[in-house]
C-alpha cells in the first residue's frame, strides 16, 4: 500500500508537468499549402524515424515550396515501447496509438494511408496499393518484421509482439487459455495450457515475461479460484547463453535474479528446433508442451529493403553512409530498422531502437533540406542515452549514458518517467497516467476483445 501511495504520487506530479510541457507545445502548426511546382519529400513509415523525418522537414523548411508527404499503412504512431503492456493488461490499446492525422495537421504536413508495394529509382516513384506517389526526395523508414529464422511451423502456431492487433491478441489468448484451463479435466492438457513459452530473451521478451508472470500471479488468480498458483508457468527460452544481450553485465545479473525471484523460468543456450501445435521443440528434439508461444526472438528489415541498393546485413538492413544515404542513390536516406550504420570508431552498426530512429529521422529531414538549398549534408550525431528495461510490477534496470546504473523501486520510477515523458499526446499521457495507477492497485485490462 505504501508503494502504491508513493507511486501515485509521483506518477501524479509527473503528469501534471508532463501536460503542462505538451500543451506548450502541442499547437505549433505548420502549413501544408504548396505550389504545384514544389519539390516533394516522400516519408516512408511513420514510426519513431519516419515521424522524426517527417516534423523535421514540416517545421524547418522556413518557407520552402516544399510538399512533405508521410505514407503509411495504419493511420496512428504506434508506441511500440510499451506495447507489451497492451499484451499484458497494464494499458489500454487506444492509450499507444496517437493519430497521424493530428500530428500532420499540427506539424504542417500531410497524411496518406496507403501500403508501400515497390520503389521505382528510375521514375523516382513509389508504388503503393493507391497508385504511384512521385518524389524528389525519399526517407524510407519502414520499420523491421519479426524474424522467424526459416524455423519450421513458426508463424502459424506462434504469436508475435510488433502491431497494436499482436497485442491484444496475446492478451486474448491468456485469458482464452485461463478460461479453457478452468474446464479441462484432462491433467496433460490443463498443464499445457497454463504453460506459456516465450522465445527469445531480449529486452521484449524479457519485459514481455514478467509482466505476464505478473498478471498471471497477482491479478487474474484471484478471478480463478480452480487454478493453483503453482500450475502456471512462464517459461523464457534463449539460445545464447545470457538474457539481454549488449546490456551491462552487472544489470542482467541482477535483472536474472529479479525474473527468477518473480517464477519465471529461463533456459539459456537453449535453440528452438520448431514449433508444432503441441508445443516448442528444444535442441535435442525436448518437447515444452504448451498451448500459447510468443516469438520475441529477433527483427528483420523490411522485405522492401531488399529492393534497395547497397549491401545488406543478416537482418536485411542496408548500409548507409554517415550522411544515412545508400549507395548511388543520392536523394535517398534510409533510416531506423532499415538502416545499418557504424559510428566512426565502432564495430557493430547502432541497433534498431527507438531513440536512434528519433536522431536518424531528424538528420534525415535536415539533409533532404540541405540537399534542396544545394548546402552541405550533415552526418548522424548520436549520443547513447541509455537502456531500460521494466521487470514487472515494481522493478526494472536502468543504464542511463553508460555510467548511472538503477535497478529496483527506482529504476521502476526512472522505467515510467522517460516512457511517460516521450509518450506522444497529452490524452496518451493521461490515459497511460491512470492506467499504471490502476495497476498499482492490482486492476488491469482482462476483456478478451474481439473484433467479430
Amino acid at each position: 500500500m505504501k508503494n502504491a501511495l508513493v507511486g501515485v504520487g509521483v506518477l501524479s506530479a509527473l503528469g501534471a508537468a508532463g501536460v503542462v510541457a505538451s500543451v506548450r507545445t502541442a499547437r505549433k502548426c505548420g502549413s501544408t499549402a504548396v505550389s504545384p511546382n514544389a519539390k516533394r519529400a516522400v516519408v516512408l513509415g511513420a514510426g519513431f524515424g519516419g515521424m522524426s523525418a517527417a516534423t523535421t522537414l514540416a517545421t524547418q523548411k522556413d518557407g520552402e515550396d516544399l510538399d512533405v508527404l508521410l505514407v503509411d499503412r495504419q493511420n496512428f504512431h504506434l508506441f511500440t515501447p510499451i506495447l507489451y503492456q497492451v499484451a499484458t493488461g497494464g494499458v489500454t490499446p487506444d492509450n499507444v496509438a496517437h493519430p497521424i492525422r493530428y500530428v500532420a495537421r499540427n506539424k504542417g504536413f500531410r497524411f496518406q494511408e496507403s501500403t508501400v508495394e515497390h520503389i521505382d529509382f528510375e521514375h523516382r516513384q513509389v508504388q503503393t496499393d493507391d497508385g504511384p506517389i512521385q518524389y524528389d526526395y525519399l526517407v524510407v523508414a519502414l520499420g523491421s518484421t519479426t524474424n522467424f529464422f526459416g524455423i519450421d511451423a513458426v508463424q502459424e502456431h506462434s504469436l508475435t509482439l510488433k502491431t497494436l492487433g499482436d497485442g491484444i491478441g496475446i492478451r486474448n489468448r491468456v485469458l482464452d487459455a485461463l478460461e479453457r484451463a478452468d474446464v479441462e479435466k484432462d491433467p496433460d492438457a490443463r498443464r499445457a495450457l497454463l504453460t506459456f513459452v516465450i522465445v527469445g530473451a531480449g529486452y521484449t521478451g524479457v519485459e514481455l515475461g514478467t509482466s505476464l508472470r505478473d498478471l498471471l500471479m497477482t491479478v487474474l488468480l484471484k478471478d480463478y479460484p480452480t487454478i493453483k498458483s503453482d500450475e502456471i508457468r512462464v517459461i523464457l527460452v534463449e539460445a545464447v547463453g545470457r538474457v539481454m544481450t549488449g546490456f551491462d553485465d552487472s544489470l542482467v545479473e541482477s535483472a536474472t535474479k529479479t525474473m527468477r525471484a518473480k517464477g519465471v523460468e529461463i533456459r539459456l543456450n537453449t535453440p528452438v528446433n520448431r514449433v508444432e501445435p503441441e508445443g516448442v521443440y528444444t535442441a535435442g528434439d525436448e518437447l515444452i508442451p504448451c498451448a500459447t508461444v510468443i516469438w520475441a526472438a529477433g527483427v528483420r528489415a523490411n522485405v522492401l529493403i531488399e529492393q534497395l541498393p547497397g549491401e545488406k546485413g543478416r537482418d536485411g538492413r542496408v548500409t548507409v553512409n554517415d550522411c544515412l544515404q545508400i549507395e548511388g542513390q543520392e536523394n535517398i536516406f534510409v533510416i531506423g530498422d532499415s538502416a545499418a550504420y557504424v559510428m566512426p570508431g565502432e564495430e557493430r552498426p547502432l541497433p534498431a531502437n527507438a531513440p536512434i530512429a528519433i536522431a536518424a529521422g531528424k538528420t534525415a529531414g535536415k539533409n533532404v533540406l540541405h540537399a534542396l538549398r544545394a548546402e552541405p549534408l550533415e552526418p548522424l550525431k548520436y549520443r547513447r542515452e541509455g537502456q531500460l528495461v521494466a521487470l514487472g510490477r515494481n522493478n526494472a534496470v536502468v543504464e542511463l549514458f553508460g555510467k548511472v546504473k538503477v535497478t529496483g523501486l527506482l529504476g521502476w520510477f526512472v522505467w515510467r518517467a522517460v516512457y511517460f515523458y516521450k509518450l506522444t499526446g497529452v490524452k496518451n499521457q493521461i490515459g497511460v497516467l491512470l492506467d499504471w495507477t490502476f495497476g498499482l492497485a492490482g486492476t488491469r485490462e482482462t476483456n478478451t476483445l474481439r473484433t467479430r
